[in-house]
């Protein structure tokens, strides 16, 4: 059975994780989560590359044989460099999740809601263009979310309301149908977006990577129980309460500081 290491700049990961254990059980998993150096959508293309080749490599020496980039940031701006540099299996959250919107989409119109450089990079644009080259895309940039996440907000606190207002109350003028979150971290505020945008079709951009992880991988795990080693470059403090709040496929209950 192939040894499945999934990254991520910090806690946003664990939504992958959490989709990829529901969906697949019996994996065996590696997760690392760069805590360290969160967030990764506010740093150039050049840093953000730099820090994912140090994630994979980390991966690699501790055994993995096919790489999830569970974060949006990441398979916006440094996939195709990391596919060229290794021959292993490397799957992101961008296109399962693309293939998704456009299958929801009733108006043609879809939103996609990411960090600062996943906006910028408009990969999500060009992917989707791919698949159907009708469709409209609003790319909507949310520096605060994932800061708030980190820090612990929960999607009822009065300033995660005020940024959700802030940044998707103009798409309510829109006629865009489907929301791709487009960063990992998002999920955990499905709450606050939903009851912002109250006829929006959310993507979960974990999902459509989990349940597309059979075809992917090219076989069943075939093991009765999900293996699990989570590593930080961090304290752990934060990354065991959200995992244990938000986790319900999985349970975390040891996760190891490492340098990277």
């Amino acid at each position: 059975m192939k040894k499945i290491g999934i990254f991520d700049s910090g806690l946003g990961g664990l939504t992958v994780l959490n989709e990829v254990c529901k969906y697949n059980p019996g994996l065996d998993l590696i997760y690392f989560g760069d805590t360290a150096r969160v967030p990764y959508g506010s740093r150039s293309p050049e840093t953000i590359l730099r820090y994912a080749t140090e994630d994979v490599e980390f991966l690699l020496k501790k055994g993995a044989d096919a790489i999830l980039v569970a974060c949006g940031t990441v398979s916006a701006i440094a996939l195709p460099e990391l596919r060229k540099k290794y021959a292993m299996p490397i799957f992101s959250v961008i296109e399962t999740a693309c293939w998704d919107a456009v299958k929801l989409t009733a108006t043609g119109h879809i939103a996609v809601l990411g960090t600062q450089a996943t906006i910028a990079s408009e990969t999500y644009h060009r992917e989707i263009a791919v698949l159907d080259s009708e469709m409209r895309i609003t790319g909507v940039a949310c520096p605060l979310f994932v800061p708030l996440i980190e820090s612990g907000l929960s999607p009822d606190d009065p300033i995660t309301r005020l940024a959700c207002e802030r940044y998707l109350g103009a798409l309510r003028d829109t006629d865009a149908d489907t929301l791709i979150l487009g960063c990992t971290h998002y999920p955990f505020l499905s709450k606050a977006i939903s009851e912002t945008l109250p006829n929006m079709k959310l993507i979960n951009a974990g999902t459509a990577l989990a349940q597309a992880l059979p075809g992917l991988l090219g076989a069943a795990s075939g093991a009765e129980k999900t293996r699990l080693c989570c590593y930080v470059s961090d304290t752990d403090t934060g990354f065991l309460s959200i995992a244990n709040q938000f986790l319900d496929a999985i349970s975390v209950d040891e996760v190891h500081k490492v340098e990277i």
